[in-house]
């Protein structure tokens, strides 16, 4: 399975759980972030670096959903053995 592919698997992962997914420049004003899952207003808000790799977002994007109930929700095996490596 390609990058491209387990990071849209991701994306529409995020979305059935209702999370918001934000692509920002994290690195502003010298203040250098991960970024990952916040509430914003009550609401589940991933924060994700516009300029990381590919391979960067998937392994922030999975870290984050691993924190959420993910319960009832069909992942593809290979992605969902990704999220699952991203537990510690």
């Amino acid at each position: 399975m390609t990058e491209s592919t387990i990071l849209t698997h991701l994306e529409e992962i995020a979305e059935r759980l209702g999370v918001q997914l934000r692509y920002d420049d994290l690195g502003r004003n010298g203040i250098r972030t991960e970024g990952g899952l916040c509430r914003v207003l009550g609401r589940p808000v991933i924060f994700l670096n516009r300029k990381d790799s590919p391979r960067r977002t998937i392994l922030v994007l999975a870290k984050a959903l691993h924190k959420l109930d993910l319960e009832g929700v069909f992942i593809p095996p290979a992605v969902r053995r990704i999220i699952e490596s991203k537990a510690s």
